[in-house]
């Protein structure tokens, strides 16, 4: 159980500085949305965006919510292994929070690309896919990170169903 608690803590360490981030990020994104100048260079994964128009404002908007939506499912990644540590294995709330964890990495993901991939075919005139192989931020290993929850969502709901089978027929 060693390495349970060395997960919690890091994930503990990462809500902790990526929610102070985040509280910044709301609190400067006003100032953005409403014709406030600011001067400061915005990148999203790598990308600038460097105009103050309208579809430029929409597409920071769309990404600063796809990363609520990712602090969020590391919230939900911190519930559960709370409840491993109660030794709260094989109920329906980890089931239903795997599966949901499962859903918002991927529908992150989608969003996050979908819509840096519209910026730079808009604003850029050109239409580019980076895929981002051997990197953490890659598109494919995010969703099949997803995916990955999902199914584990899929086999503890299985053995949560096998275990009270079994407590039944004892």
């Amino acid at each position: 159980m060693r390495q349970l608690n060395i997960l919690k803590a890091i994930l503990d360490l990462f809500w902790f500085f990526t929610l102070i981030g985040a509280i910044g990020v709301v609190v400067f994104l006003p100032f953005y949305l409403f014709g406030f100048v600011v001067d400061i260079p915005i990148k999203i994964k790598g990308q600038e965006i460097a105009t103050n128009d309208v579809f430029s404002k929409i597409i920071v908007f769309i990404n600063v919510v796809s990363g609520l939506l990712f602090l969020y499912s590391i919230y939900l990644l911190r519930k559960v292994v709370s409840l491993f540590q109660k030794r709260e294995i094989f109920n329906e709330e980890v089931v239903k929070l795997f599966n949901l964890i499962g859903q918002l990495v991927i529908a992150t993901s989608l969003i996050s690309n979908i819509s840096l991939f519209i910026y730079k075919f808009v604003e850029k005139d050109s239409a580019d896919l980076n895929l981002d192989l051997g990197s953490y931020d890659s598109f494919l290993i995010s969703i099949s990170l997803g995916l990955f929850f999902i199914v584990i969502s899929a086999i503890f709901k299985i053995a949560t169903r096998m275990k009270e089978e079994n407590e039944l027929t004892i």
